[in-house]
């Protein structure tokens, strides 16, 4: 087969490799041919290569509607392909907020469990990099970018954490990107399982044939569900069973209580004892840049939280702060409304200050709610915040929008905050 993989990225590159592997012949393609060298020789995109191609294989950052795909005979997605290729069950985690966290619980526990499990999917590696491992078990993080170009991707685990307002900069309105993440479960079957927040209003009327088992801080409406009552899980209906006990939710948070939860819930579906979840849970330590504890400088406690790159994830680390913070907002704007957060955390929030390209539009959003101010960068924005604190407080960088005005990642963001809190000292 003739196979045009577009995109000099990480899953551009392991794509293109497997691909050959495989015995295809392949062009790597990109609008913009990097200066590196490649083991896979790369050339500049043109309307020829859609045209040669039996297949094009595009990155996921690659928008649905540019306008070569009207040339391609055939689109398919990494996961896609991947998918295809891997014999093991894969259990996929979607959703706007709580993804990475959830997928690596449930990696630990099959790993904890002794089973035979790889990792993979938007949290990098790639999923197609699993290929010549051939795990068991698969545990993917699964975008809605990812989800575009699918057509027989079934997990045997789909898990929906929740869906708030994203990637409005891509999709025409909130019901596009709803749709496109709810392709997650798409093709399950009467033997799968759909992992749904009960809590989330996206998610209530979603059409599956796969078994339904929801999911809420609190008792839920499903009759096959789990909640947390007195810091332990409760499983009920056909999943009833006594479940693990979970870390006291001021070291995490609510968020991360909720992903707990999900990935307590994939573990009892797939026959893992409590105990080995619970083990999990009381040893965690959370995601790099996501709610990570940077320092205490003067009684003011400094948090990273740049992996929050939507205004729901501001939204969950706001909810599991104590006193008052000053929060760190702004970057590239994504379209999320930031002035219903300010509304609901007015008694929390005790400054804004507001960085980057969307900052124009967030002071406008949230200037009749809380005191906010625009800092030029990072390192302003954190004196700034520090000098609105007072021993007790927070300071929070959890900028509700992508990096890619000022950084290169959100991981560099994160990185530059915590030396620019360094250098307080």
């Amino acid at each position: 087969m003739r196979i045009v993989v577009w995109g000099t990225g990480q899953t551009g590159l392991m794509t293109a490799r497997e691909m050959i592997r495989q015995g295809h012949e392949v062009r790597l393609v990109d609008e913009n041919v990097p200066d590196t060298s490649f083991d896979v020789p790369v050339k500049a995109l043109d309307k020829d290569d859609m045209a040669w191609a039996d297949l094009v294989i595009p990155s996921p950052g690659v928008p649905r509607d540019h306008p070569m795909f009207s040339l391609a005979t055939k689109v398919l997605s990494e996961i896609e392909v991947a998918s295809s290729l891997l014999e093991g069950e894969i259990i996929a985690v979607t959703g706007t907020n709580g993804k990475t966290t959830t997928t690596t619980l449930i990696h630990e526990i099959l790993k904890k469990a002794g089973l035979d499990v790889g990792l993979g999917g938007n949290i990098s590696p790639p999923l197609i990099s699993l290929v010549r491992k051939n795990p068991r078990y698969i545990v993917a993080e699964i975008s809605s970018f990812q989800l575009e170009w699918i057509e027989h991707f079934r997990p045997l685990v789909g898990i929906c954490m929740n869906i708030t307002p994203d990637h409005l900069d891509r999709y025409h309105d909130m019901d596009e990107y709803v749709a496109y993440k709810l392709k997650l479960f798409e093709n399950q079957q009467a033997g799968d399982f759909a992992i749904i927040n009960d809590a989330d209003a996206y998610l209530k009327k979603i059409d599956t044939r796969a078994q339904r088992i929801g999911f809420s801080l609190d008792k839920g409406a499903s009759p096959d569900s789990a909640y947390i009552k007195d810091s332990k899980v409760v499983f009920t209906g056909s999943i009833e069973g006594e479940g693990p006990m979970l870390p006291d939710r001021k070291i995490f948070g609510l968020g991360v209580m909720e992903d707990m939860l999900a990935a307590a819930v994939a573990a009892r579906v797939l026959g893992i004892d409590s105990a080995v979840s619970q083990e999990v849970f009381k040893n965690f330590s959370v995601i790099h840049h996501r709610l990570e504890y940077v320092a205490t400088i003067g009684g003011v406690v400094f948090i990273d939280d740049s992996k929050a790159t939507n205004v729901g994830a501001v939204d969950k680390a706001l909810s599991g702060t104590e006193g008052k913070t000053v929060v760190i907002l702004g970057g590239k704007d994504k379209g999320g409304d930031f002035s219903q957060l300010a509304a609901r955390y007015k008694d929390v929030i005790k400054k804004a200050v507001i960085i980057g390209e969307a900052t124009g539009r967030i002071v406008s959003e949230i200037s009749d709610h809380v005191d906010c101010v625009s800092a030029s960068d990072m390192n302003e924005a954190v004196r700034l915040a520090f000098d609105a604190a007072v021993s007790g407080d927070t300071v929070l960088l959890s900028p509700g929008c992508s990096s890619f005005d000022m950084f290169k990642s959100y991981a560099e963001r994160g990185d530059v905050f915590v030396q620019c809190v360094k250098t307080l000292r």
